[in-house]
């Protein structure tokens, strides 16, 4: 019998917090002011009993989650929300970003900006790491809430079966100003540079090397592509311009001269900053359109 009876209160447990989630998921994508749903309709959409639903409502008024006001026939309008309290009823007590290594003063202002368009109750925390496929990766398994990629590799990514989703993009240049290609001067390329952890890297360097049959990839890391042309390694590879400019005497110096690439379509949607999230995943979603300014997300010089 006491079995029993703990099954039962485990079973009214679990009811009561699928109804707060249920609840607070809804509320987040209200704004102040506005009505408030009716119990019926969130019983019907949560498979909940009324007794549920109101116990619910009850404790996140309790609580001072929310605040709310009844106008009779006018229905419950939402008169303030506690958002810290309320992301942390959805479990999400920080975000947590992950995005490229800011080896160049345009990823760091990416991050900057992120910082001051995205108002959050809540910390915000960044990641680095190179490699575009492991980011998207890892984003996709949940282990960020968010990054910071190239159109160009979320759109590779999600047509390849990534469940991903792109839910801000802010227009040519402003991921990177251009990609070039560096060489060596007055040689002959035949070794061409690519990193197989780079989804952009891997489609530039396919993309503006195809048609040459006597080229012959070689595997290296993006951030070592100046030193493997030093070196003799590779003879030609693609790199971000941005990332050139302060090199500009070091090149000069070693005989490695800059190539401009043609501005098509598949070489400026490497040059677009886009936010990419797990798919479905409708709570980040929801904080992006509460809390983030993108008229504040400002890239291009």
């Amino acid at each position: 019998m006491k079995i029993r009876k703990e099954v039962d209160m485990n079973s009214k447990t679990g009811k009561l917090q699928k109804a707060i989630v249920g609840l607070s998921k809804d509320i987040l994508s209200r704004e102040i002011d506005d009505n408030l749903d009716t119990i019926t309709n969130y019983s019907e959409h949560l498979e909940l009993s009324l007794g549920t639903i109101q116990k619910a409502l009850k404790e996140l008024t309790d609580k001072k989650v929310i605040d709310l006001k009844k106008k009779g026939k006018y229905g419950t309008v939402i008169e303030n929300i506690d958002y810290k309290n309320l992301l942390k009823v959805l479990k999400v007590d920080y975000l947590l970003c992950v995005m490229p290594i800011t080896y160049s003063q345009r990823y760091k202002k990416i991050m900057d900006n992120i910082t001051n368009s995205l108002k959050i109750p809540i910390p915000l925390y960044f990641s680095h790491m190179r490699g575009g496929y492991v980011r998207l990766k890892l984003i996709e398994e949940g282990v960020y809430h968010f990054g910071v990629v190239s159109k160009l590799a979320a759109q590779n990514a999600i047509d390849s079966g990534f469940d991903l989703e792109i839910i801000e993009q802010f227009g040519p240049r402003t991921y990177v100003t251009k990609h070039v290609i560096l060489k060596r001067k007055n040689g002959e390329v035949v070794n061409v540079g690519k990193d197989p952890e780079s989804n952009d890297h891997i489609f530039l360097t396919n993309f503006n090397f195809q048609k040459n049959e006597n080229i012959n990839f070689v595997d290296i890391k993006y951030s070592e592509v100046i030193e493997n042309l030093i070196d003799g390694k590779i003879d030609a590879a693609i790199w971000n311009y941005d990332d050139v400019l302060d090199k500009m005497i070091h090149l000069e110096k070693h005989g490695i001269v800059i190539e401009e690439l043609n501005e098509n379509e598949g070489n400026l949607l490497a040059t677009e900053s886009v936010i990419v999230i797990r798919k479905y995943n409708q709570i980040i979603k929801n904080i992006f359109k509460k809390f983030f300014d993108k008229e504040k997300f400002k890239l291009i010089d």
